[in-house]
């Protein structure tokens, strides 16, 4: 089938969803790398990955019985390979819980309502028939993924600074990331385009193409004005210019972007923008 990836480390990264729980890992990584002391943070990081992993393949799994099975590529992965996943969707899971144990105290009440939103969005809800809820409101879909995303990676670190950080400090530095992962969702929207609820409203279906690519690109440089302001202001000169070919590879991936391509350009490239950023930040940390 046209939509079906080949290559068998491929077939892991992107139907095992192993590539966005290492982005959602390099995300919170990079928020660790400039606390105080980033031991708990590089903890949660690891956490975080694992249960990336583990949320993602529980979503897939929990679909198995379903009759759209044979649509997807990834389900038909997932159905072929159940035993596997099974297991070590398991033994991540576990993994992350131990390792957050620890850390819950510190950090529940900022992860329980980002998990509450979620539901209350990915779970559609009708009354007499017709649908309501936070699904239905203009553009939350990109803005929601963003916050979320945002809050799991830099939020949740920053509460585990041994230094405490103040509530505006936190929040501050949270929105910092929002434009970034915004960007991405609108990308995966342009995706998305010929197989979503057009009731969702998505910035694609609203603005077009063209102009959400003009949305995003403007996201991704009011990300990277951001970064680089940050990190100068950290002294770390090198890496201001370092982030900056990280932004540059989401701009040309943001151009290239339409609604027909192949499952390596999102789920590989796309994502991949999670790891490059942080990966081109780190080197011009490391050169000083």
């Amino acid at each position: 089938m046209k939509d079906e990836v080949h290559n068998a480390v491929l077939r892991w990264l992107i139907y095992g969803h192993v590539w966005v729980a290492l982005a959602v890992g390099a995300q919170s990584w990079w928020t660790a790398l400039f606390l105080h002391e980033g031991g708990l943070a590089k903890r949660y990081a690891l956490a975080a990955t694992l249960g990336g992993f583990t949320a993602y393949g529980v979503t897939r799994l929990a679909r198995l019985g379903s009759k759209d099975v044979q649509q997807y590529a990834n389900l038909r992965w997932y159905l072929a390979n159940r035993k596997v996943m099974y297991f070590l969707v398991g033994l991540a899971g576990a993994a992350a819980f131990l390792l957050m144990w620890p850390l819950w105290p510190r950090i529940w009440n900022i992860l329980l309502p980002a998990a509450v939103i979620t539901f209350f969005y990915v779970t559609p809800f009708t009354v007499g028939g017709r649908a309501i809820g936070l699904r239905e409101i203009p553009f939350l879909k990109a803005v929601l993924i963003g916050v979320v995303w945002s809050v799991v990676v830099v939020a949740v670190p920053m509460r585990l600074d041994p230094v405490e950080q103040s509530t505006t400090a936190i929040i501050g530095f949270t929105c910092m990331r929002v434009p970034l992962i915004m960007a991405l969702a609108i990308l995966f929207d342009i995706r998305d385009q010929a197989t979503d609820d057009p009731a969702l409203r998505t910035v694609p279906f609203v603005f077009g193409v063209k102009g959400a690519k003009v949305i995003a690109f403007f996201l991704l440089v009011c990300a990277a004005c951001f970064d680089v302001l940050f990190l100068r202001g950290l002294g770390h000169v090198a890496a201001s210019w370092t982030i900056l070919a990280g932004y540059a590879f989401a701009a040309v991936l943001t151009v290239l972007a339409r609604p027909v391509r192949d499952a390596f350009y999102y789920a590989i490239l796309v994502d991949g923008v999670m790891i490059a950023v942080p990966l081109c930040g780190a080197i011009g940390v490391a050169l000083g």
